[in-house]
């Protein structure tokens, strides 16, 4: 071997080394291959948009004027919808089906309960929500959160039932719980500490 190859071939054991050192203190990575399994294709036009606007009348029908915890709400306690780009599962147009409350993009819900969907929110770490799995004689649904790119931002999840983080992507680069009640709280915040 070559003075010069066997330089190389240190720095690449190098690298893996790093690699298996980081690996238990930055969690599992998810691949780019892997994303768009987990999220509608980019190149999906009619299922994918960023342009989100307010459907005030729909959303009061089925979160104001409407206790049925068949019909699943959404309220952001940090963060909003504004620059996020929501996916259908299903044929659709997200547009249509996601009713939103009003400009501040704060507040939400779908316009039938068994309609799956994915949030990614690109302007607030890369972060996403996934909502699919509705069961009609229950309630529950699966909730689906990920951390995005950027570790400084993280994105919890709790329901109505107690004061505390049902899903919480501070530890695992996704995680996933069955919850059962009407509101679902959305917590996105850019600070490592402000849990």
């Amino acid at each position: 071997m070559t003075r010069a190859s066997t330089s190389a071939a240190n720095f690449g054991l190098l690298l893996v080394a790093l690699v298996l050192m980081l690996h238990p203190v930055m969690g599992e990575l998810t691949s780019r291959h892997i994303r768009h399994h987990l999220f509608a294709r980019e190149d999906s036009n009619d299922k994918c948009h960023t342009d989100l606007v307010a459907n005030y009348q729909e959303y009061k029908t089925r979160c104001e004027d409407n206790n049925d915890p068949q019909k699943t709400c959404f309220t952001h306690w940090a963060g909003d919808l504004k620059g996020s780009k929501a996916c259908l599962i299903a044929e659709g147009d997200v547009r249509k089906k996601l009713m939103i409350k009003d400009d501040t993009m704060t507040d939400f819900t779908i316009d039938k309960p068994a309609d799956s969907f994915q949030i990614w929110y690109p302007k607030l770490g890369g972060v996403s929500l996934s909502y699919d799995n509705f069961d009609s004689s229950t309630g529950c649904k699966d909730i689906t959160i990920q951390r995005g790119k950027n570790f400084l931002w993280n994105i919890w999840v709790s329901d109505e039932d107690g004061d505390d983080k049902d899903i919480d992507a501070s530890y695992y680069s996704a995680t996933s719980k069955r919850l059962c009640s009407k509101w679902i709280h959305i917590h996105i915040s850019s600070s490592f500490w402000n849990f």
